[in-house]
């Protein structure tokens, strides 16, 4: 997402959190065209950060600007598939780089994801998804963050609004699933961050492709039986 010199949020940010969100999340269908000045009222705001936050949503593909003005594309399956294609990537690479790290820095992050870990235990007891989903992508900033490159930390920042809200629907799929869908996850996350404080590449890279990969299927599923009662 963009920021303003100094990193903070602009008004245009926010109008595109929350379109973003009711787009991903299927509350405007497909071909829906917004109108400028009903969204600068819906905000109480001036045209201004209504036509930031549609170019930014334009950028992420989830609306096309044209003559007849900014119609809703939607983030459809192979989207989203495409979106985790990059995601597996860049987290194999960023959590196998912090294994170079020194044990010191390994330690303190493992320390910290396992904090993460028991506070997702909290919100999956209190049957909580949005919490659960926040704590999950803070768990998987601190990997991408803690490898210090700074090429891929963009990349990561570019595609985080959208990870943010398809591990939103997962969570919430998960816990529809289940307690046992809900412990494998939270196994995979205590494994990954001991194979990070171990140094061990090879056996980070594995854990972090199976739990992408399975957060990815289910996001599939999802978003195919979506698709399908739209149809109907």
């Amino acid at each position: 997402m963009k920021r303003h010199a100094g990193g903070e949020r602009t008004l245009g940010d926010a109008v595109a959190d929350a379109l973003r969100r009711e787009i991903v999340w299927g509350e405007w269908p497909k071909g829906h065209v917004f109108s400028e000045n009903a969204l600068a009222r819906r905000f109480g705001t001036s045209r201004s950060p209504v036509r930031e936050a549609l170019r930014q949503l334009a950028h992420e593909g989830l609306i096309a600007l044209g003559r007849n003005g900014a119609q809703v594309v939607g983030l459809d399956l192979g989207d989203a598939l495409e979106l985790y294609d990059v995601r597996s990537m860049i987290e194999q690479f960023t959590a196998s780089r912090v294994c170079e790290r020194p044990r010191a820095e390994r330690a303190s992050l493992a320390l910290m994801l396992s904090a993460l870990v028991s506070a997702m235990e909290e919100a999956v007891s209190r049957k909580d998804w949005k919490d659960l989903s926040n704590l999950d992508l803070a768990y998987h900033d601190a990997i991408v963050r803690a490898s210090g490159h700074r090429r891929v930390s963009r990349m990561w920042e570019e595609m985080r609004s959208l990870v943010e809200l398809t591990l939103a629907l997962v969570m919430r799929r998960r816990m529809q699933r289940g307690d046992a869908d809900m412990r494998s996850a939270l196994a995979q996350h205590r494994s990954l961050a001991e194979a990070i404080l171990a140094g061990d590449a090879a056996w980070v890279k594995r854990v972090m492709q199976s739990h992408v990969e399975e957060t990815r299927r289910l996001l599939e599923s999802g978003l195919h039986e979506k698709l399908v009662d739209d149809e109907r």
